[in-house]
């Protein structure tokens, strides 16, 4: 097991030293890389690849709706109050998977069902029920599949819930931010600690396995001490597992943030780091582990047990226990991670239905990994997701010498075992406690792209 995180190991010196723009790195290369040249035959192609691998595919679908803009918000969404918009887009879902299904004429089981937005409850009960039942009738699922939703607390109803439960949902992930009314009138997100604690008390009655609370820092208006308290009332619900975001300030892509820049105070980047200490602190002192960037869990909880098992992996839906699956994506803006490419749909919600109203599938960009690429995604996905990465485990898959081939980024990663975040051996790399606080750093200097400087450094976010 890796050692317990020590708060006060984490200085204002080596928060300077290692905050900077970066990659979370859901995927490698990452998305400034793609390319428009990429287009639906590449795609078909991989997913015929994919077809040949005999092992559990993944699926994610994209429901764009809320009913408001959280401003804070960095999601493609779609904002309505018109109940049809659910019809016409699941009859659309429903076309895009006709379309695709035919290229996987032997792979029809599912190891894991992810729905995302947006807002996956902004869809009826029913719709939910719909919609699940379009995967079932394509395909099995494994006996132990994971099936998670990420939902808002405050347009999920109990039915939703029962629905949800009966159909083996089994993971939720409910949005929170923060609790300070001040903060949420900020953001246009008001939602009661109350509300949210009722809703989650009942997916606890309804059996869910595991129940994640999603929280944000660097928020207009919040300081250490109203944050305290909403991080108090989280602990006391005990949700399995807590992801405490930093909020990534990118107007230039998301105009609804430049309200903030007019009248609204973001916290100064000493202030930010001491909203993120008073969370591992609080997290920490009740029995959370920091599994890796600004993620907990509880010590028995699936990730945490992975994390020391060393079975822990990473995918656009942020951390997991499942191996690196396929992932097949579907709706507006999704993103497929399958036969080594990543494949995109069209971003904008009408280019999306244009598309498959016409009969064609909505890629709109990807990519085609290299050699290159593969061995340096795997390095860059154990290094966000294992306390160790031993070495010869890579040379044997991708045929190399790690110590010569990395010869540039071991001498660059020095610095960082100076630091304390890893320590660096003749055939592995151990990152420390802090070190997992710090893994996008870390990870960075595996970048090619970064190292070339072949753009996109101002889409990401800050490490800190």
């Amino acid at each position: 097991m890796q050692p317990i995180l020590n708060p006060g190991d984490i200085t204002p010196d080596l928060i300077e030293r290692l905050d900077r723009q970066g990659p979370r790195y859901t995927s490698y290369p990452t998305a400034p890389q793609w390319s428009e040249q990429f287009g639906v035959r590449e795609f078909t192609d991989a997913i015929e690849r994919a077809d040949a691998v005999a092992q559990p595919l993944a699926i994610y679908t994209h429901i764009p709706f809320c009913k408001e803009l959280c401003f804070f918000c960095g999601c493609n969404v779609v904002i309505t109050n018109i109940p049809s918009r659910n019809r016409t887009y699941l009859d659309r879902v429903k076309k895009e998977l006709a379309m695709l299904t035919p290229y996987l004429k032997h792979r029809r089981t599912l190891g894991q069902l992810h729905l995302g937005g947006g807002t996956p409850t902004h869809l009826t009960p029913a719709e939910l029920e719909e919609l699940h039942g379009m995967f079932t009738k394509e395909f099995t699922f494994t006996p132990d599949a994971e099936l998670a939703i990420e939902v808002d607390p405050r347009v999920t109803s109990h039915e939703h819930i029962d629905t949800l439960a009966r159909l083996g949902f089994n993971r939720i992930s409910l949005g929170v931010q923060d609790f300070n009314i001040t903060v949420q009138k900020a953001v246009n997100r008001e939602q009661s600690e109350e509300q949210t604690k009722e809703l989650f008390q009942h997916c606890r009655a309804r059996g869910f396995r595991s129940i994640n609370i999603d929280l944000m820092y660097g928020l207009p208006h919040q300081t250490t001490e109203t944050f305290e308290t909403t991080l108090r009332s989280v602990i006391s619900m005990r949700p399995d597992r807590v992801a405490v975001f930093g909020y990534a300030h990118v107007p230039w892509m998301k105009k609804a943030q430049t309200k903030f820049e007019r009248k609204d105070k973001l916290p100064e980047p000493r202030e930010r780091y001491q909203l993120f200490a008073t969370a591992i602190s609080a997290f920490t002192a009740s029995g959370y582990r920091n599994i890796g960037l600004d993620h907990f869990a509880l010590p028995n909880d699936d990730l945490t047990v992975a994390l020391d098992a060393g079975a822990m992996t990473r995918s656009f839906q942020g951390y997991t226990t499942r191996p690196a699956e396929d992932l097949l994506s579907l709706g507006h803006s999704s993103i497929s991670d399958l036969g080594g490419v990543y494949a995109q749909n069209a971003r904008a919600l009408p280019d999306y239905e244009s598309a498959v109203d016409g009969g064609r599938l909505a890629t709109c960009r990807g990519y085609s990994l290299s050699a290159d690429d593969l061995l340096r995604r795997h390095v860059i996905m154990k290094v966000m997701s294992a306390t160790r990465m031993g070495f010869d485990e890579i040379e044997h898959k991708y045929n190399i010498r790690f110590s010569e081939y990395f010869a540039r980024e071991i001498e660059e990663l020095k610095q960082y075992e100076s630091f304390g975040l890893l320590t660096i051996g003749t055939d592995s790399l151990t990152v420390s406690a802090v070190g997992r606080v710090f893994v996008r750093n870390l990870a960075m200097v595996f970048d090619r792209f970064l190292r070339e400087k072949s753009g996109g450094e101002k889409r990401f976010s800050r490490t800190v």
